[in-house]
């Protein structure tokens, strides 16, 4: 017996068990993603991190797998190291943007979804785009920029996507309603999605389908804000002087519509009879006098009315309310232009390229990047 423990008391002593390293979890996480083992996967992908945090591809794929799943919390913490880790992943601030949307983050939701775009759509599938540009859409109709949410949305239309989401989210977006489509009442779905119909219509160049859709918007709700602005803007572009009388309606209907009161002194500065637009411009700006829109329209009026400073102090005005607008800063080199200030001119010319290059290749940022 005491040479028995002896024995044992001289054997070695048992090893601990080794840790996996970083090459064997990883190697393992994909085969258990590939085998659509997502549980098990996410365990090993966490540790393969947690030895290796600047594993930008397992960040990556650790944050697709907790999408997947509708863990969108800890998505977004995943992405959001992605992000970190790779600053020119657009497809990593897309998918960031979306768990933030899930998590009701909405507005670095929208800067994210904008910084995707803006790095460049080419790395980006296009089923992954369409859900990107849908939900960009939704949320800048959520802050109030609707025109930027109508030009987005009605893109995905000439796509060929006008699913009923698409066409709801465009129908929020026309008649200037700032919610998310689930926010909308039961009692507004009908409107919203007549004048989706119509306006999706109009992107799809079938005219007599949103004639039609139209005018039943309007036999439906021949009252109700914003439809005869909608559908003035609609004529506007085969029939200026329908359209004009759309917008005066609206403004009857409300007389502080400010789309209507700067739509229709910009259609008098278009027409040369800037001084019938002026009543408007004033009651614009008047209306809403820290809106740049009002602003860049009774600059326009007064340029062209023959008061250039009055005009450019107004025009100066609407460039510090929205530094980004490529339309201020045109209408602004060509006031300079008219007032002799020729470096002045081709200083804001260079901002117009430049912002409008920008808004070709990517989506304007509204909201706040981080």
């Amino acid at each position: 017996m005491i040479a028995l423990l002896l024995a044992l008391a001289l054997a070695d002593p048992p090893q601990p068990k080794q840790a996996p390293s970083f090459e064997t979890l990883s190697k393992q996480a994909a085969a258990a993603r590939e085998h659509n083992q997502l549980p098990k996967a996410i365990g090993l992908y966490q540790g393969a991190v947690k030895l290796k945090p600047n594993w930008t591809e397992g960040w990556w794929f650790l944050g697709t797998l907790f999408y997947d799943q509708d863990r969108y919390p800890e998505g977004r913490d995943a992405f959001r190291r992605a992000a970190a880790l790779d600053p020119k992943n657009a497809k990593a601030f897309a998918m960031l943007g979306l768990c933030e949307y899930r998590t009701h983050e909405y507005e670095p939701a929208l800067g994210h979804l904008n910084r995707a775009r803006m790095l460049g759509i080419t790395s980006i599938d296009p089923q992954m785009l369409q859900v990107l540009m849908y939900h960009t859409g939704v949320l800048l109709t959520r802050f109030g920029e609707y025109e930027a949410a109508m030009q987005i949305l009605l893109e995905l239309v000439k796509q060929g996507n006008s699913s009923p989401s698409v066409i709801e989210a465009a129908g929020l977006a026309a008649l200037r309603k700032p919610l998310l489509p689930p926010d909308l009442p039961p009692t507004d779905r009908e409107l919203v999605f007549l004048a989706g119909r119509a306006v999706c219509s109009a992107a799809e160049r079938d005219v007599a389908g949103s004639q039609k859709a139209f005018d039943n918007l309007l036999a439906a709700y021949p009252k109700a804000p914003n439809v005869h602005y909608t559908y003035g803007a609609f004529l506007m572009l085969s029939d200026p002087d329908a359209g004009l009388r759309e917008m005066l309606r609206e403004i009857e209907l409300t007389p502080d519509h400010l789309p209507s009161l700067v739509a229709v002194a910009l259609e008098y500065v278009k027409r040369g009879d800037p001084e019938k637009g002026r009543e408007f411009a004033e009651r614009a700006v008047k209306t809403a006098p820290g809106s740049f829109t009002s602003h860049a329209a009774m600059g326009r009026v007064l340029v062209d009315t023959g008061k250039l400073d009055e005009g450019i102090r107004e025009l100066e005005e609407a460039r510090r309310l929205a530094p980004e607008s490529p339309q201020v800063r045109i209408a602004l080199a060509s006031a300079y232009g008219r007032a002799g200030k020729s470096a002045e001119a081709a200083r804001e010319r260079a901002e117009f390229l430049k912002l409008k290059n920008a808004s070709d290749t990517g989506f304007t940022a509204t909201a706040k990047q981080p």
